[in-house]
């Protein structure tokens, strides 16, 4: 019995270390540590990569298709590590490359003219920095 650890002991050492919102967050803290949001931003992103940029108008700023790729697979990868029952890296991960995607993108897409697409990755993106920034910052120590 010298190489096992009490239950206590065992338990303890597992113990989240994050902590309970309180206030408006209440509401939205389970979300931040849940895969939803980010898998559907990254569904988004997804999904715009089809969208050929040929059918833009020239003046219009539509992310070029690497960016809308790579982003679609590192918020697929996000969620994957929220589904793994990591808040803390998972939140993490996602509040970083959202706000890549915003340094890079965001304001560029809110030049008009707009297309709608990119304005709702940019709006999708700015919630997720929000709801998982939070969570990251505020309430993981």
């Amino acid at each position: 019995m010298e190489g096992k650890e009490s239950p206590e002991r065992a338990n303890s050492s597992s113990l989240s270390t994050s902590q309970t919102a309180s206030g408006a967050f209440t509401h939205f803290q389970p979300y931040a540590r849940s895969k939803g949001p980010i898998l559907g931003l990254g569904t988004l992103f997804a999904v715009s990569a089809i969208i050929p940029s040929t059918i833009v108008r020239p003046n219009v700023h539509f992310p070029p298709y690497l960016h809308r790729v790579g982003f679609s697979l590192v918020f697929g990868g996000a969620a994957y590590v929220l589904g793994a029952g990591d808040a803390r890296n998972g939140s993490g991960i996602a509040t970083a490359w959202s706000l890549t995607y915003l340094f890079l993108h965001l304001r560029r897409s809110l030049r008009p003219p707009f297309y709608p697409v990119t304005l709702a990755m940019t709006a999708g993106t700015a919630a997720c920095t929000a709801l998982y920034g939070t969570e990251y910052f505020m309430y993981q120590t």
